[in-house]
């Protein structure tokens, strides 16, 4: 799929009062290692964070108008019609997400019927964290259709602030760097819809 724009951002999308107050309901639920896979596996040579999930409708009724809008501007038009819940991921120093993409279908025997036979289309990364709080932990892109390489040919790193919030299609290759010093607070919320004919 050729895209004209890989990914579109707003800064200040989300309010910092509001930044803080997902990450208040996020620190008061049990926080879970991040898994990797369609089967849900750990692997920490792909990905050492720890999460938490939300699914409160508030922060749905913020990200879904704005979601909507970026899908516009930036030309993609993807059909989407629902969220997966929202998962906050906690990076702290040394901790990482390397190169994966978030494109994958949704088993039809899912618990939740509102994802049967749909595919993530869209994802969003929200930074929760101030930029002084942490280093490192840059979000980057990574354009082609093979494998990332080991050098740093053909990538994008994405400079966030907090209450930024970037949305790009799911099947680009993406990662989050090492974060070096202190910890690094993002909400990620995959759109889903039928599959592309």
């Amino acid at each position: 799929m050729r895209l004209e724009s890989s990914y579109w951002f707003i800064h200040k999308a989300v309010s910092i009062e509001n930044c803080d107050r997902i990450l208040k309901l996020a620190k008061v639920k049990k926080e879970q290692i991040g898994l990797v896979g369609p089967d849900k596996r750990k692997d920490l040579k792909l990905r050492d964070s720890r999460i938490t999930w939300l699914n409160d409708q508030w922060i749905y009724d913020i990200l879904f108008p704005l979601v909507t809008s970026l899908n516009k501007a930036s030309g993609w038009n993807f059909e989407f019609d629902y969220a997966e819940a929202c998962q906050v991921g906690c990076y702290k120093k040394n901790q990482f997400y390397d190169w994966h993409i978030d494109t994958r279908a949704i088993n039809k025997q899912h618990n939740d019927k509102n994802l049967n036979g749909k595919i993530r289309k869209l994802s969003t990364s929200l930074l929760l964290s101030n930029r002084e709080d942490f280093k490192g932990g840059e979000f980057q892109f990574y354009y082609n259709n093979k494998s990332p390489a080991k050098f740093e040919e053909n990538t994008e790193i994405v400079k966030l602030s907090k209450g930024s919030l970037l949305c790009f299609p799911s099947h680009l290759w993406h990662r989050v760097k090492p974060v070096t010093e202190g910890t690094r607070y993002s909400l990620t919320t995959w759109y889903l819809g039928q599959p592309f004919k």
